[in-house]
């Protein structure tokens, strides 16, 4: 059976959500591949300094900290998640799979080909293959991996742009509307942050979040993010500033403004946390 989106839907609910519509009527007509699967890779409990700033993790962080994120990345300690936390993203990274598969099958999401620009693999969905859209600017030096690009007539005014999927416990998004862009920033920052560089790097005008709650009814709300050129500027002079410095050899100065914002700092080398310990 072939299923195709009823994009009608759209005008029903006065133009509060785009894809959650299509979404649960996919679900509910069995839109799946014949057969498909879903992986699970062994991954480490955090990412490894590489030299490259990150959508998912920089956006928010200070230049010093930054600064040392990049030129002593042997003293860099992330906070490790527990069994419960482990076990949601665990879970999440198989939802992403799913939706992934779901959102391309019913023409939504668009399938990479060639070769990741980010993680120089060949596109694909096997095993040692990447299923996700990379990006990646060589000259601040920032790359990632994207859930995806789509396409759904109807959609702001462009129809197209950033999809990323959210997966979270039901209470975190209870109460909370659709598209309610003043609590996602004030909820979110990080997530407005990753956005805005995913957009920056694609050059797109606008995505979309997609919340999914695990369980009780798995309701979703969506977010579309239009794109901040502003903020993107003043990410982009941070990116640069940071990358001057270590020209330089020249630190910036210290950020940790509080003694909780120190001891939480993943950078050992911090000023202000060494004093701490002292």
């Amino acid at each position: 059976m072939t299923f195709t989106p009823t994009f009608r839907r759209i005008a029903d609910i006065g133009g509060k959500q785009h894809l959650v519509p299509l979404i649960e009527n996919a679900v509910r007509e069995c839109a799946f591949p014949d057969l498909f699967s879903v992986i699970f890779e062994s991954y480490t409990p955090s990412r490894e300094p590489d030299g490259w700033f990150h959508p998912s993790s920089h956006p928010l962080m200070d230049e010093r900290q930054l600064y040392l994120y990049l030129t002593e990345p042997e003293k860099w300690k992330d906070s490790t998640f527990e069994y419960g936390p482990r076990m949601s993203v665990l879970m999440g990274s198989a939802m992403h799979d799913i939706f992934q598969h779901v959102l391309t099958e019913i023409g939504i999401l668009l399938r990479p080909t060639g070769t990741c620009v980010c993680c120089l693999r060949p596109h694909g969905v096997n095993r040692g293959e990447c299923p996700e859209w990379g990006v990646r600017d060589d000259v601040l030096g920032r790359r990632g991996h994207m859930d995806g690009l789509m396409t759904l007539p109807g959609w702001g005014e462009y129809g197209e742009g950033v999809w990323d999927l959210k997966t979270c416990a039901p209470p975190v998004i209870r109460g909370i509307e659709d598209n309610d862009l003043a609590t996602f920033k004030k909820k979110w920052p990080k997530y407005y942050g990753q956005m805005q560089e995913y957009l920056a790097l694609t050059g797109k005008r606008q995505g979309m979040v997609l919340f999914l709650a695990m369980s009780e009814g798995w309701d979703m709300r969506e977010f579309t993010i239009l794109r901040d050129d502003a903020y993107i500027a003043r990410l982009e002079a941070k990116y640069r500033s940071v990358r001057n410095h270590i020209t330089q050899g020249t630190p910036p100065p210290a950020c940790c403004s509080t003694k909780a914002k120190a001891r939480a700092c993943a950078a050992g080398g911090c000023p202000v946390k060494i004093g701490l310990a002292a």
